[in-house]
């Protein structure tokens, strides 16, 4: 198994700050994170003025940021298990493997965590954010697992020009974060009431982007794209 470091496993945040946090996700899920201030989740969060959440956080951007931190966190550790448990029964062996399981995590992530629902939606905002400043207070070692997925694909994909490979993966992330935050969207919280539609739009979902990222290639080969491209 890939080493999980501590910082990747836990961040220490003092309660107020993870009072606001969940009041900043829950918001953010709800209206928007470019709609939403730092005064309402102040105000929403019960605490008494807005230097609060200077003091946590230092600006907006670094809220949003800590926001998405702390869950990829988390979501990286259970990325790491699925991994290590598809390695144990042999079904590293397939591109189609690996990528559906990596999808697979974000799908049980929004169906068994309280704050699954929510963070996926926030996550799909900021996505489509162009600040990067959001995305700048990322540890890298919370995209351990993300990195172990792409090089074990690679590896099994040799055949597939950089630029090809680089645009299946992205697509692959993205287009499951926007597959599962509309889904959520429009239908709300897995319930009993919903968990088999959403289980079966899930399994389409992760097979339909499995099978693109592990389809042969025979098109014409564009340049390799380059290293400070974000796709």
């Amino acid at each position: 198994m890939a080493e999980i470091t501590a910082s990747s496993a836990k961040e220490v945040l003092t309660d107020t700050a993870i009072h606001m946090l969940d009041t900043a996700e829950r918001l953010f899920a709800e209206t928007s994170i470019d709609r939403v201030s730092l005064r309402e989740i102040v105000r929403a969060s019960g605490q008494a003025n807005l230097s609060a959440a200077h003091y946590h956080f230092g600006s907006r951007e670094a809220l949003i940021g800590k926001l998405l931190a702390r869950r990829i966190r988390a979501i990286n550790v259970i990325r790491h298990q699925r991994l290590d448990a598809l390695v144990a029964s042999g079904g590293d062996k397939s591109a189609y493997g690996v990528a559906y399981a990596s999808v697979m995590v974000l799908s049980d992530v929004v169906k068994t965590m309280p704050w699954g629902p929510d963070y996926v939606r926030v996550v799909a905002q900021a996505l489509f954010n162009e600040n990067p400043d959001i995305w700048s207070f990322m540890d890298p070692d919370t995209m351990s697992g993300h990195i172990r997925v792409r090089e074990m694909l690679r590896t099994l994909l040799p055949e597939l020009p950089p630029r090809v490979f680089k645009d299946r993966l992205w697509s692959l992330n993205n287009l499951a974060t926007f597959g599962l935050a509309r889904w959520v969207q429009s239908h709300g919280p897995v319930l009993p009431a919903n968990s088999r539609r959403y289980a079966a739009m899930s399994r389409n979902l992760a097979g339909f982007l499995a099978a693109g990222m592990a389809a042969a290639h025979g098109g014409p080969v564009d340049d390799a794209p380059n290293e400070n491209e974000e796709r």
